[in-house]
């Protein structure tokens, strides 16, 4: 009995990644064109208030206008401020960057990574800076032609995205395949210049330094055990995807618990990772998780660690959320937009979720947003008594120590917030007046 409800799952839930048309009981599981919000940037003066942060995303199915299209589940990525790609490695792996970048296209912002089905040595590429991770080489209106493609596609090639990374036999490659035909077929637009064909849903979580080392760590690990072990890597939709490794990664910094990718197939059915499903989940955890009651933290193992570890709970000022559309004007990808998501058809909760995330200004606005966390930190403060339980003391209490750290975090979180709000009108400024230079 069991066997046959693995493979009744198995085949339910393989048909709804690979693809089986956009009608009928699928399009219950999409996030729909006429469901979109507006698009939605986090601020300029994000970047000099925010050292460091992680940016999960998930994107849209890829959909190129003269061949065929990729799974409807779509694809996960990860963009690390502050971590840049390790140009001296003969295989893909991280450093910190040498400077604390204020602008996007500083070269030392940071870097994205994105897990590759056909890579074969390694887990996961780096694709230096912003820019190239999610535009490639376009401008705001400028149009996606063949030719801005091919440069896109040589400038990742110059900057060692792929360098040292060896291929499965992929299903589109040719006699003579070489990394220009990987790329044109599998890497634009899904490992880089994402924006090129996809649409992208990003939850973005602010995190300290020693949290990066963390992250870092993890992925170079886990890079490591293929391109120096004897084992390749094994892409898996169920058990060890693109979404299985970004989780892991800031799973290892205490944001939330891991994702096992070693669990005999009954279990495994427990442990399924779905792109957008985990932008849902970081969305949620960042907005909206407990940072109320101390002793539920406690209970909770990895906000416990995070907040006697790193000084920090995920549930956070600058916890805020963003959707890119597909650029446009585009030759050579549809432009609508489609996201998975892995959910009850009947109650569509996922999905309702999200658009209820994104359409609240406080998760997508960062003076609303500050403003929320404020008066948050300020009720947390207001309602604890010193001294409602003068006798705690003599009698002993387990959440001792966790109280005195708590409520010192939360008056920490509150001052700098405040600061934040002092500086945010003159760099709102600043801001608009480089727009119009």
């Amino acid at each position: 009995m069991i066997r046959v409800a693995i493979a009744v799952i198995a085949a339910v839930f393989t048909c709804l990644i690979s693809g089986c048309g956009d009608d009928g009981i699928i399009a219950r599981f999409m996030l729909k064109p006429d469901h979109i919000i507006v698009e939605r940037r986090p601020d300029p003066a994000y970047e000099k208030l925010f050292p460091y942060y992680v940016e999960l995303c998930a994107t849209s199915q890829f959909r190129p206008k003269l061949k065929g299209e990729g799974g409807v589940a779509g694809h996960a990525v990860m963009y690390i401020k502050g971590t840049c790609k390790d140009e001296n490695a003969p295989y893909p792996q991280l450093r910190r960057c040498h400077s604390v970048a204020t602008e996007l296209d500083d070269p030392e912002h940071g870097a994205g990574i994105s897990v590759g089905r056909w890579f074969r040595n390694v887990n996961w590429v780096a694709v230096p800076g912003y820019k190239l991770f999610y535009q490639g080489n376009l401008g705001p209106g400028e149009r996606l032609t063949q030719a801005r493609f091919e440069a896109t596609l040589h400038d990742a090639i110059d900057k060692g995205v792929y360098k040292g990374v060896k291929f499965h036999d992929y299903p589109t490659a040719g006699v003579q395949s070489n990394l220009e035909d990987f790329l044109t077929k599998e890497g634009v637009g899904t490992d880089f210049a994402l924006l090129f064909a996809r649409s992208a849903f990003c939850a973005r979580l602010p995190v300290t330094e020693p949290m990066l080392d963390e992250v870092i760590a993890f992925l170079n690990d886990k890079n490591r055990e293929y391109a120096e072990g004897k084992a390749d890597y094994n892409w898996s939709v169920w058990a060890d995807n693109c979404v299985h490794t970004l989780r892991n990664a800031l799973a290892a910094a205490n944001v939330w618990s891991p994702l096992s990718v070693r669990a005999v197939k009954f279990l495994q059915i427990f442990n399924l990772a779905v792109p957008a499903n985990e932008f849902v989940n970081l969305a949620e955890l960042g907005t909206e998780g407990n940072i109320d009651d101390y002793r539920e933290i406690q209970r909770n193992g990895p906000e416990r660690d995070a907040l006697h570890e790193f000084d920090w709970l995920p549930t956070r000022q600058g916890a805020l959320l963003k959707t890119l559309p597909v650029h446009e004007p585009n030759d050579l990808y549809d432009t609508s937009f489609r996201l998975f998501t892995l959910q009850s058809p009947f109650r569509m909760g996922k999905t309702a979720h999200a658009i209820e995330l994104l359409s609240d200004k406080r998760f997508v606005d960062l003076g609303a947003n500050l403003r929320y966390f404020r008066q948050k930190y300020q009720a947390i403060l207001a309602g604890h008594d010193e001294q409602r339980d003068t006798l705690a003391s003599v009698r002993g209490t387990p959440y001792r120590r966790a109280d005195r750290l708590f409520y010192n975090y939360i008056r920490a979180q509150r001052d700098q917030v405040d600061l934040m709000l002092a500086e945010l009108p003159r760099l709102e400024s600043s801001s608009d007046e480089a727009k119009y230079k």
